[in-house]
């Protein structure tokens, strides 16, 4: 019988729901499964791939992948593929600065300029004026919960962005409630919970958005300049699928 392979054990701090994930590298058998996810413009599949590759990787028997708030599961990934791979990760970024041709007219500058990212400086922070109770009015209100994998794995890949939008909807809001009583979403039907969220005026709706977007996200702030024209920005990388190569 050949010899087992000893693999290193890491812990992990989920930045929402507060988790401590102990975890070990992933394996060839789980690179094989990124490299498709990397292939794949299909941002569902990419973060099903990345679900797998965390199931089979985490070590901690209280940590249920499905339930982990879209952020945690991110940042975990991004912490995982650090000790798996190599905690840089080296993208190319093309400059849309305008520069002077020859013959005095404007062309885009279009130099590819590698950029170097650090993948465990990426912490995600929530803002201190964040909360997940939205009041609505001075009688009602809606407790939230941060968006699972299950919102998007439950929501067909042709729905509309209005439909993708209900569907986190009905996954996130955890709770309404009045003067008198809380009302657990899990209690009641769908039809009900799409009445009281189509019911919403367009201030309570965007009481709601505010959630949404005080979410930390995964994205990292840099400062770039072109090697050739000398053009400076800030840029920021935002998304899984950047920190995939």
């Amino acid at each position: 019988m050949l010899p087992k392979i000893d693999v290193p054990m890491y812990d992990l701090v989920l930045p929402l729901s507060k988790k401590k994930v102990k975890f070990r590298p992933f394996l060839v058998k789980e690179e094989k499964i990124l490299l498709m996810a990397m292939e794949s413009d299909d941002d569902k599949a990419a973060l099903l791939s990345i679900k797998q590759i965390l199931n089979n990787c985490c070590l901690s028997d209280d940590v249920d992948i499905e339930t982990l708030p879209i952020v945690d599961l991110e940042f975990f990934f991004l912490n995982l593929r650090a000790r798996s791979v190599s905690e840089m990760v080296e993208l190319q970024y093309k400059c849309n600065n305008k520069i002077k041709d020859e013959d005095g007219s404007e062309k885009d500058c279009n130099h590819i300029v590698p950029i170097e990212i650090n993948v465990l400086d990426i912490n995600p922070k929530l803002p201190e004026n964040h909360t997940n109770k939205v009041v609505l009015t001075d009688k009602l209100g809606v407790i939230m919960k941060y968006p699972t994998i299950s919102s998007i794995e439950n929501t067909n890949p042709d729905s509309s962005e209005v439909e993708l939008l209900m569907n986190i909807l009905h996954d996130s809001i955890e709770s309404v409630y009045d003067e008198e009583n809380i009302y657990h979403t899990k209690d009641v039907s769908k039809e009900e919970l799409t009445e009281f969220i189509e019911g919403l005026t367009k201030d309570q709706f965007s009481k709601i958005q505010q959630f949404f977007d005080s979410i930390p996200k995964i994205k990292k702030d840099i400062e770039f300049k072109c090697s050739k024209c000398g053009y400076e920005e800030k840029i920021a990388i935002e998304g899984m699928q950047n920190f995939f190569v």
